[in-house]
């Protein structure tokens, strides 16, 4: 019996090395980076970047330099599912913004995963694939239109075994230009207003404001596509307190939810003298917990797109509850509406601002000016008739 597990025991032992020999002669996994920047006040997005990756329509060339010689190498249509890519996956965490190469530049990465199974190769020489970027309409964010190239090459080496190396080749500009750039990533603009003439503006092409004739609106940077928001406490009245506090309850809710994975995050930072409670994110979707604010006391939210919806709550209280955008700033504010204490709004430029008007005023005593009405009524047709009364008198004598 000893014997006999012993037996199956090296059977077992002899199989899981047999596999874990196999899985590198079959499989290989090359990192992809994907880079998405920002204004460096938006956190990351909800989502994962996917891309498409389809065998070349027919034979082509490979060019590049090798030794510092040009080499033009012929290519065939790589096999189906030769090549296959997990996409690059993000998920928002509060407070944080990526890198920051300055105050106006978040940078967050990510690696897909191109997967290369060489059980589907056969002949020797290189393969050739097309890749680009899934557009999965993720609100604000800019895919990029810059069109790549895989290639595999399956060779024998001087040991006599089978090798393979995968590379990827820019073959196009996001602006249309040709290229032949062999590259370790790709780049995405998510809210980042000023991307420079320099890389990595292959993938984001800089924005060039056209000359705009007098009297007519500019068009807008396409890249402008994350904005903040400033709510303050305005309190405003005859018999107003200024010294009162308000609870504020806040929700976001995203407008267009295509291409997200997960919860959106939206930054928020303190002004004045507000107490947040230690809330540093709003989640989308749900509604915060309570904050306490003052006169000119509110928040800043960063990180929102113009379909995101911003309702504020505000709790139980005797003064009328208004909201208004700052003026000069309307434009700033679309659809703001006030349904009993709780005001909606979405903000579509940076710096808008919203004020939360609390009104307590003096009652006017109406009351009191109804019923003295009719003795006033009374008095002027009692002087009415004295006035006739004098002047019959004056007739009769």
């Amino acid at each position: 019996m000893r014997k006999n597990l012993n037996k199956l025991a090296t059977l077992a032992l002899s199989g899981m090395m047999v596999m874990s020999m196999a899985v590198p002669a079959f499989a290989q996994d090359i990192p992809f980076q994907k880079r998405v920047h920002t204004d460096g006040k938006t956190l990351a997005p909800a989502t994962t970047f996917e891309f498409k990756v389809t065998p070349a329509a027919q034979a082509g060339t490979y060019k590049f330099v090798k030794d510092g010689k040009n080499v033009t190498e012929t290519t065939k249509p790589g096999p189906a599912n030769g090549v296959t890519i997990t996409g690059a996956a993000f998920a928002p965490e509060a407070k944080v913004f990526g890198d920051k190469p300055d105050a106006d530049h978040g940078i967050f990465k990510s690696n897909a995963t191109i997967h290369v199974d060489e059980s589907k190769f056969g002949d020797l020489g290189y393969y050739e694939y097309d890749m680009e970027e899934v557009d999965d309409k993720y609100e604000g964010i800019y895919y990029t239109k810059s069109k790549f190239k895989i290639y595999v090459l399956k060779y024998v080496d001087e040991n006599n075994a089978t090798q393979f190396i995968t590379k990827v080749v820019r073959v196009k500009k996001a602006n249309g230009d040709a290229d032949n750039t062999k590259v370790e990533g790709v780049d995405n603009n998510y809210g980042w207003e000023t991307p420079p003439t320099t890389p990595p503006n292959e993938d984001i092409p800089p924005f060039t404001p056209p000359t705009t004739p007098p009297g007519e609106t500019p068009p807008e940077n396409p890249y402008d596509t994350t904005h903040e928001v400033t709510v303050r406490k305005k309190i405003l009245g005859k018999v107003a307190n200024h010294s009162d506090k308000f609870e504020f309850y806040v929700t976001v809710i995203p407008g267009d939810r295509k291409g997200l994975k997960g919860s959106e995050l939206y930054n928020v930072e303190p002004v004045g003298s507000v107490n947040l409670n230690g809330i540093k994110a709003f989640t989308a979707g749900t509604e915060s917990t309570k904050i306490v604010v003052g006169e000119n006391d509110g928040f800043t939210i960063t990180g929102l797109t113009k379909g995101d919806k911003v309702f504020v709550r505000e709790g139980a209280t005797t003064y009328v509850m208004t909201a208004g955008a700052v003026a000069g700033k309307e434009s700033y504010i679309k659809e703001l509406d006030v349904q009993g204490l709780t005001a909606s709004f979405n903000a579509v430029k940076d710096d808008a601002e919203v004020d939360i008007k609390n009104t307590k005023d003096v009652t006017t005593p109406t009351g009191i000016v109804m019923n003295v009405a009719p003795y006033a009524m009374m008095l002027a047709v009692a002087g009415g008739l004295g006035v006739v009364f004098m002047n019959r008198k004056k007739e009769e004598e």
